[in-house]
């Protein structure tokens, strides 16, 4: 296990490493509020000097003319990201709550249908899947209903909970599993449901899969994790992205741009499930992120940190 250290003896480590550390009071102020591991260890690579293989020379030691405040600088960007990209995903997470619990209800009318195994996919390699999704739905039910919530109500009250109100308590992996669980027939409803929306917005007619739906569910699950748990954001890549063939042509972005699996591709997949106009507010929202930390780097390249979150030069134009 790796000694105590206190913050001036970090800094001092630091130092030795390279870093430039102009103002030794603000940066023992900021180690103070924020963990020295989440900063430091999470966000120094791209302030590292590197071998000729890219890699970190070892023993480590920064760029010339790095700084404790760049670090810093890209923690901050890396949260206010976080925050911004939360808020759409709550969208996404609402909308898709609200159209599984109205045509799973519209569909199967009777009480605690949701915990009948015939209600979902009959595929056995779901099997498992179906078991769990509904021990789950028992869990929350359970464990819920034992406080002060509307579940607690609806089970002294009416004897049941209906779904619309149990879907407020899921987690973005529940709705995940729910999805995955359903009939295919039920699945492309709901696809078809999110088709029209788009549509709408954008005045064509594409074809909405239940395929390209399940993906981006899993896609905006991963990025969903990241966000709540405060995990490093702008270098996150998921390491087997969703297809996103299908994606690309509805949305006019190439398949090998979506397929990284980084920041920019859960942008482009929020596309497709978000309103127009909150797609719009959330790109303007990133170009102004962008536009307030673009001078606060030196030793490297905003343009780098861009890339590493998958925003090439042209990226605007890829999201009209």
């Amino acid at each position: 296990m790796k000694p105590f250290k206190t913050h001036r003896q970090q800094l001092s480590i630091l130092r030795d490493r390279g870093l430039t550390i102009q103002d030794g009071s603000k940066a023992m102020r900021i180690l103070e509020k924020e963990n020295y591991y989440s900063l430091i260890n999470g966000y120094k690579d791209l302030f590292l000097q590197v071998d000729l293989n890219g890699e970190p020379q070892i023993p480590e030691k920064y760029k010339s003319g790095a700084t404790f405040d760049e670090i810093y600088k890209l923690f901050c960007l890396d949260r206010d990201l976080r925050n911004t990209l939360l808020e759409y995903l709550l969208k996404f997470e609402s909308n898709i709550k609200s159209k599984i619990s109205y045509r799973f209800s519209e569909k199967y009318k009777e009480p605690h249908a949701y915990l009948v195994m015939k209600n979902y996919s009959r595929d056995p390699k779901l099997l498992k899947d179906v078991l769990n999704l509904i021990a789950t739905i028992s869990n929350i039910i359970s464990t819920r209903g034992k406080k002060n919530t509307s579940i607690n109500h609806y089970l002294d009250k009416h004897d049941g909970v209906p779904l619309w109100v149990l879907a407020g308590y899921f987690t973005m992996g529940n709705v995940n599993y729910f999805y995955k669980c359903l009939t295919p027939k039920l699945q492309n409803v709901i696809a078809k449901d999110f088709a029209i929306d788009f549509n709408r917005d954008y005045h064509t007619q594409i074809q909405f899969t239940s395929e390209m739906l399940e993906n981006i569910l899993k896609t905006a699950n991963h990025y969903r994790n990241v966000c709540a748990h405060e995990e490093r954001l702008y270098s996150f890549k998921i390491q087997k992205p969703s297809k996103s063939s299908s994606i690309s042509q509805s949305i006019n972005v190439p398949t090998t741009t979506l397929q990284e699996g980084n920041l920019f591709t859960i942008i482009c997949f929020l596309k497709m499930v978000i309103s127009k106009t909150d797609h719009k507010t959330l790109v303007r929202k990133l170009e102004n992120l962008f536009a307030k930390y673009e001078s606060d780097f030196s030793s490297v390249s905003f343009q780098d940190i861009l890339q590493v979150m998958g925003f090439e030069v042209n990226w605007r134009n890829l999201l009209p």
